[in-house]
């Protein structure tokens, strides 16, 4: 009687591995095999995180600075202008803010930032700058970014101008930060391709962010209108970004989100190059905060570049 149950339970687990294997013979036919594992999750970061730091580091180099002073325009007035911006290279450990400062991105993407600029003279000595940045694709990145600004001057004197703006921006830029093509290629799990890429990743940084500028000016006559600036501002960043990527057969769609206040300073000088063209150039400084593991305490890794605006007055 024992030896008949015996034979009985192993009869059946026969039967239940049978049962499983024909059942995944199914699924596999189907192209229904274990579901796509997906990671949808929202995180948010502390200012200092090595991947805000990263987000508020690229966003602060799409800041609509004044490169001048708000200054008294007539109504009607239209000002057209194009605006080159210089974004410093990072070093590798710069690079290295995936996972809590762990994993090297590719951020290294565009060396310089252009956008073109047109300013309307509005009633009571305010005026609306307009920017936008349209979708199309350069250095391997895909930004659609709109910026505005509302600037009036507060004290005309003589050579002395002090004035304020008000500016923002919404928008995004699309590209492959955590799998770069370059690193895809490479089998996953391999020393080059130690994360896993399966493929080139599809990614988006959401950069908006809010400001508060003020800033003063003395225009030189003796030297051709020559005219020195300094300018502070307060920052609010909402940067964001959504990853899309594929990494050992799963779907990352994590997103990071940061809100940080700065602070920011620039100073330098516009010149008349003609009666109606001006060239503005200054240097631009933001200290952003960040604790790279295994320190424990936030050090200034500050954004610094060279920006340049070359304005013409239509009328």
């Amino acid at each position: 009687m024992k030896s008949r149950l015996i034979n009985f339970y192993l009869r059946l687990s026969h039967y239940r591995c049978l049962i499983c294997l024909v059942y995944l013979l199914v699924t596999l036919s189907s192209g229904q095999a274990l579901a796509q594992v997906v990671i949808n999750e929202t995180e948010f970061l502390h200012s200092d995180r090595p991947e805000a730091w990263a987000m508020n580091y690229f966003t602060s180099a799409t800041l609509l600075s004044g490169l001048s002073v708000p200054r008294s325009r007539a109504l009607g007035s239209i000002e057209v202008g194009a605006e080159l911006d210089w974004v410093p290279q990072l070093s590798s450990a710069q690079r290295q803010v995936g996972f809590n400062g762990t994993k090297e991105e590719d951020l290294n993407k565009a060396p310089v930032f252009g956008r073109p600029r047109i300013t309307f003279g509005l009633p009571g000595r305010f005026a609306l700058t307009l920017s936008y940045v349209p979708p199309i694709r350069i250095f391997g990145i895909k930004p659609n970014l709109f910026a505005f600004a509302l600037e009036r001057p507060l004290y005309e004197r003589d050579a002395w101008t002090i004035g304020m703006r008000l500016y923002g921006q919404i928008g995004n830029v699309e590209g492959a930060f955590t799998c770069p093509g370059e690193v895809a290629r490479f089998p996953p799990g391999s020393s080059e391709n130690f994360y896993g890429c399966e493929k080139k990743s599809a990614d988006k940084s959401i950069q908006r962010y809010a400001g508060l500028e003020l800033s003063g000016a003395y225009r030189i006559e003796q030297l051709g209108g020559l005219t020195p600036y300094i300018a502070v501002a307060g920052n609010f960043l909402d940067a964001q970004v959504h990853v899309n990527a594929q990494t050992f057969g799963i779907l990352d769609r994590t997103h990071l989100e940061a809100k940080t206040w700065t602070f920011s300073a620039s100073a330098g000088v516009a010149y008349p190059l003609a009666d109606k063209l001006m060239l503005s150039v200054g240097m631009f400084y933001s200290p952003l905060w960040v604790t790279r593991p295994p320190a424990t305490s936030s050090q200034n890794d500050a954004f610094i570049n060279v920006r340049a605006l070359l304005t013409y007055q239509l009328n």
